[in-house]
C-alpha cells in the first residue's frame, strides 16, 4: 500500500494476531472477525501487513485523526494511480482544500437537501425499474434492479439521462475496473491499475459534454451546483475539478449501494418473518431495517490509512508509514457497543449509531442518497410484491468479495402484478 517500507513488527509485538482477514476472502467473515477481536482491540494482521482496529470506539478515534495524523493509502502511490481518484478530489485532497470540498458535499446531501430528490426523482425511478419485471413473477434482483438503481439515481441528481439504458449501463460498466482496483489494490498488479486508468479516461469522455454545457451553473442539478459554487471551494476551480467530482460520485455511490441493496434483499428474504416485523414496526420499520442492514452488512469491510508519524492507538504504537485499518465491519458488531450485535433489532436505540458510512473527515458524503434509495426500494418491493421470496430452484446466495462484500446470486419469485403509470 505504501512505497515506503514500514518498520517490521516482530513475533513478540503487542497485539499480534495469528489470523488474517485475508483467510476469509469470498466467504462470510464475521465469526472470523470475532475470533480476531479476542486478541485485542488493535491487532497486527501479518497477512495485511497492517494494524487492524476492531472496536467501534477505536475506529471512531482512528478516523478522527484522518487528514491530520493519517493519510489515505493511495496518497503514496504513483501519479498514474492517483489519476484514478483525481489528485484534487475528495480522497486525496488535504487540509483546508479537503475541508471545504467535503463540507460542500455534506451540505448538498444533508437530510433537507437530498429529500427534495426523493419523491420526484428516486421514487418514480424505483417503480419504473420494478415495472420491467412485475408482470413476469420472477426476478434476478442483482441484474434487474440492484445494479440498475444506484447509477440511475445519481443520474437523476446530476441531471443526466437516466432513462437512456445504454448510456447509464455504459457508465456502470466503466466503473467496474475502478471498483476492482480499490477492492484488490493491495494484492493486484499493474494490469488492474492500468485497466482502472483506462476506465477513468473513458468515463471522463462520457461525462465531459454534460460538464461543459453546464458551465453557466444555471440549473439545480449537481453539475450546475459544482460550477456555481466551485470558486468557494478552490479559487482556481475548473473543468477538471467538476468532472473529477462527478466521476467520484458515480463510483462511490454505485457499486457500494448496489452491494448493500443485495445484502438488504438477502436478509429480507432469508430471515423468516422479517417482512412482518418491518410492517409491525410502523413508519420506523423500513428506515430502521435499512440502518440495521447497514450496520450488519454494509458492503465496505475496512478502510486503510497510513500513519504520518508514530501514533498511539488502543494501547499499541503505530509506527510512521505503517498501515492502520478501520475494520468497520467488525466494529459494527462490537458486543461492547451493541447488545445482541449479530441480530436485526428494529427497536435498537440510536439506529444510525454505526460507521457503515465511515466517520470523521471522510464520512461518506452520499449517505443520504444511499439511504433514500434503500428505503424506497424496500418499501416498493414490500408493497408491490408482498410474497417475494427466494427461488428455491435457483442457486442459493452466498457472500462474495473481500473489501466489498455482497450476497449473490439473488433470484426471486412472487405473484405477478400490474405495471404502474409513473
Amino acid at each position: 500500500m505504501s512505497n515506503q517500507a514500514p518498520e517490521q513488527v516482530t513475533e513478540q509485538s503487542a497485539g499480534r494476531c495469528p489470523f488474517s482477514v485475508k483467510e476469509v476472502e469470498g466467504t462470510d467473515p464475521f465469526a472470523h472477525y470475532e475470533k480476531m477481536r479476542g486478541y485485542g482491540d488493535v491487532i497486527w494482521d501479518a497477512g495485511m501487513n497492517a494494524w487492524l482496529v476492531m472496536t467501534a470506539d477505536g475506529c471512531r478515534k482512528m478516523m478522527s485523526y484522518d487528514n491530520d495524523k493519517l493519510r489515505f493509502w493511495t496518497a503514496d502511490l504513483s501519479d498514474e494511480a492517483k489519476e484514478i481518484q483525481g489528485k484534487r478530489g475528495l480522497k486525496l485532497s488535504t487540509g483546508e482544500d479537503h475541508f471545504r470540498l467535503h463540507s460542500w458535499w455534506i451540505r448538498q446531501f444533508s437530510s433537507v437537501g437530498i429529500e427534495t430528490f426523493r419523491v420526484p426523482g428516486v421514487r418514480p425511478l424505483v417503480h419504473s425499474l420494478i415495472d420491467r419485471f412485475i408482470e413476469r413473477g420472477k426476478v434476478n434482483l442483482i441484474d434487474e434492479f440492484n445494479a440498475l438503481l444506484p447509477v440511475r439515481a445519481i443520474c437523476v441528481i446530476m441531471g443526466l439521462p437516466w432513462q437512456d439504458d445504454a448510456w447509464a449501463d455504459s457508465c456502470f460498466q466503466k466503473m467496474k475496473p475502478i471498483a476492482r482496483f480499490f477492492n484488490y489494490s493491495t494484492t493486484g498488479g499493474d494490469d488492474i491499475m492500468q485497466a482502472a486508468r483506462a476506465a477513468v479516461r473513458d468515463l471522463n469522455q462520457i461525462l465531459m459534454p454534460f460538464v461543459e454545457e453546464r458551465r453557466a451553473g444555471a440549473g439545480d442539478d449537481m453539475i450546475s451546483r459544482l460550477w456555481r459554487d466551485g470558486h468557494t471551494i478552490r479559487p482556481d476551480w475548473g473543468v477538471e475539478d467538476v468532472v473529477t467530482n462527478v466521476r467520484h460520485l458515480f463510483f462511490a455511490g454505485s457499486e457500494t449501494t448496489a452491494h448493500t441493496l443485495s445484502n438488504a434483499f438477502y436478509i429480507l428474504l432469508s430471515q423468516p418473518g422479517m417482512k412482518d416485523r418491518i410492517r409491525d414496526a410502523g413508519e420506523n420499520g423500513v428506515p430502521n431495517f435499512v440502518e440495521e442492514v447497514l450496520r450488519l452488512y454494509g458492503p465496505v469491510q475496512f478502510r486503510t490509512r497510513l500513519a504520518n508519524d508514530d501514533l498511539e492507538l488502543g494501547g499499541v504504537t503505530v509506527k510512521k508509514n505503517q498501515a492502520v485499518v478501520s475494520a468497520q465491519a467488525a466494529a459494527n458488531r462490537d458486543p461492547s457497543k451493541y447488545p445482541h450485535p449479530n441480530e436485526i433489532d428494529l427497536a435498537r436505540r440510536a439506529p444510525r449509531d454505526h460507521i457503515a458510512f465511515n466517520t470523521g473527515p471522510h464520512t461518506c458524503v452520499g449517505a443520504g442518497l444511499a439511504r433514500i434509495e434503500m428505503q424506497e426500494a424496500i418499501s416498493a418491493f414490500m408493497e408491490r410484491m408482498p410474497d417475494l421470496r427466494l427461488d428455491p430452484a435457483a442457486v442459493a446466495p452466498v457472500m462474495h468479495g473481500f473489501q466489498w462484500r455482497e450476497f449473490a446470486p439473488l433470484h426471486g419469485l412472487f405473484t405477478p402484478g400490474a405495471r404502474l403509470a409513473v
